[in-house]
């Protein structure tokens, strides 16, 4: 009886050291991919070469114009309707810095959305970046929330993806890609 006993506390041990060497190397294993996940957060997934503008939304383009040229100096150099955003552009430049005054042309459009919940300011920041589509894709792998899967046109002939402000600071973020240089 204590040999069948002792048998049975032996197969008992063995089955349980197995497991546990088991957990212990799965352990391992899952302890290596959490690290290895770590290291992956701190990867950059992109790298900014300037920032390429930042939007102001405005309730009259106009009026606007009119502080920015008499009261700042600066030259509005192009105004333009980006008829997909319902949206008419005005451009300044401050040293290699643009920015970018923003109407709606329509009370249901974004930036019409935006100036009825929020009043009229700082709508985003736009960051000029090589390979939008890539940034995109890594971004998203990453856990950012996109507005824009892909790239579309914006004003002057960019292509430029909007990052979710959820996922950003609490900053409506643009992409911005140059093709042309």
């Amino acid at each position: 009886m204590n040999t069948i006993y002792s048998n049975k506390i032996n197969l008992f041990t063995k089955n349980w050291l197995s497991l546990l060497i088991n957990i212990e190397k799965k352990s391992k294993h899952i302890v290596f991919a959490y690290k290895f996940a770590i290291k992956l957060k701190k990867i950059i997934i992109m790298k900014p070469s300037h920032i390429e503008h930042i939007g102001i939304a405005v309730k009259n383009l106009e009026e606007s114009i009119k502080f920015y040229e008499h009261i700042l100096g600066l030259k509005c150099y192009a105004i333009e309707e980006v008829k997909e955003q319902k949206v008419k552009t005005a451009f300044f430049k401050v040293g290699q810095t643009k920015i970018e005054l923003l109407e709606s042309t329509d009370a249901e459009g974004p930036i019409g959305k935006f100036i009825e919940k929020k009043g009229e300011g700082i709508h985003h920041i736009a960051f000029a970046v090589d390979n939008l589509e890539g940034a995109l894709k890594k971004a998203e792998l990453k856990g950012i929330q996109l507005i824009d899967k892909t790239p579309r046109k914006g004003a002057e002939g960019l292509d430029i993806a909007f990052l979710h402000p959820k996922s950003t600071c609490g900053v409506l973020t643009e992409l911005c890609e140059d093709k042309n240089k």
